[in-house]
This record gives structure tokens, sequence and C-alpha cells, in this order.
């Protein structure tokens, strides 16, 4: 945790240029450029912000658009606007209202995702929770994974302990957004020890107990424990691997 000291607090009103420093508060209501990188106790964002380069930051809340040209880090960072991160992006806890999109790797302790979250790398994270669509350019790892599709989402793979996929109720709004938008998962391998899988592309799932619902489609499953499959789904090949 960064301590208060006397840092100056940056309220940014209309159109502003700042540099980059040390801060306690950093505020913007306005449109803000700041050049350099930025140190600060809280993050508050109601404008349209862009940050040429790196941002650490005790807490972060973004509710306009925010666009920073480096790598992030936040303890806690919740968004209900747009966040653009042109680097890596840390945390202790992540909330996604809104959309956050990442050019590298993301990676913390919590995601709670109910919007949008794209990264071009890895994504991990001790619990990983998505009521919203994801895309992740490389492996999505947690020790938990729960995921409820909103909208299509992709990961080339997925790994942790306990991994649940599960086809989000359909509300009003997605009966009207349904002949646009297909809930699924792609993905080229999942594995973890406890699976459940729904409307999920896969290649490959290997695990100990695993279990494929309604609306999958999975070329191969290697289980050592228990497999089950709803008949609505299609797995070209399953079989049980021995005990090492």
């Amino acid at each position: 945790m960064m301590n208060q000291d006397n840092r100056p607090d940056l309220v940014i009103h209309g159109t502003v240029n700042a540099a980059g420093g040390v801060y306690g508060e950093v505020v913007v209501h306005g449109f803000g450029k700041i050049k350099g990188n930025v140190e600060c106790l809280d993050l508050h964002c109601a404008g349209h912000v862009n940050v040429e380069g790196d941002v650490h930051a005790s807490r972060g809340k973004i509710e306009g658009n925010a666009n920073i040209r480096g790598a992030a880090h936040f303890e806690n960072m919740e968004v209900y606007g747009q966040l653009d991160v042109n680097g890596d992006m840390t945390f202790t806890q992540l909330r996604v209202d809104g959309s956050v999109k990442v050019h590298g790797s993301v990676s913390g302790e919590e995601i709670l995702l109910n919007g949008f979250l794209k990264a071009t790398g890895d994504c991990e994270a001790e619990v990983f929770k998505a009521k919203g669509a994801f895309t992740i350019g490389g492996l999505l790892n947690a020790g938990h994974v729960s995921i409820h599709l909103h909208g299509s989402s992709e990961a080339r793979e997925i790994g942790g302990e306990h991994i649940e996929v599960r086809k989000a109720g359909i509300s009003t709004l997605n009966k009207l957004m349904k002949p646009f938008f297909n809930n699924t998962l792609s993905v080229d391998t999942v594995e973890g020890d406890e699976i459940y899988l729904e409307y999920t592309r896969a290649k490959i799932v290997r695990g100990t107990n695993i279990e494929i619902g309604p609306g999958c489609e999975i070329d191969l499953v290697e289980y050592s424990g228990e497999f089950r499959q709803d008949s609505s789904s299609r797995v070209k090949e399953h079989t049980k691997r021995g005990e090492a």
C-alpha cells in the first residue's frame, strides 16, 4: 500500500496537458493528456485521459475513457467505462462492468468480469468469475474459473483446479441480440481437476472428473476419474488415462 506523504493532487477540468509524477489523487472530468509515468493513490477518470507512460495506483475507477500507453498496476481497479492498456496489467482485484483491452498479459488475484475483457497475452488469477465476454490470446489460468457466457468468448488455453462454463440465462436483451451473437466458448485446450462445460468448442479437454454438458463440440476428452456427457453434445473420442 502506498503512503499518503504530502503528495499533490492532479485535478483535470476542461482540456489540460500535465506532466507525470507522484500524486495523491488524479481526477479527470474533462480531457487530459499526461506525459510521463504516473504514481498515485487514487485514479478516477470520469472524462477522457491519455497517459503516455506507466501507471501505478492503489485504487482506480474508470467511468469514462482511459488510455495508458505503458504498463499498469492497480491494487483495486473498477472499470465502468473503457480502459486500454498498451502493456502488461497487474492488480490485486479487477472488476470490469465496461470494457478493458490489454495489449499484453493480465495478472492478479481476482477478476470479476461483467463486461468485456480482451488481452493479447496470458490472463492469470486466483479467481476468474465472468458473466460477460472475453478474448484471451494466450492462457487463461486460475485456481477457480467460473464462466457464465453472455456472448462469444475465446482463449487459446484454459487451465485451473476447478473449471465451470455455463450458458447464461436468456434475458429480454439476449433474445433481441440472439440473431447476432452466439453464446459459445472457443478454446484449443481445457485442463483441470474438476471440469464442467456447456456450449464449448474445444480440441482437447483433459482432467480428473469431466462432465460435458449441453451444446459442446469436443474432439478429445482425456480423464482419469469420471466422465459424463450430455446427449446433445458431440465428443469425437474419449479415453480414460491409467494411474501414473
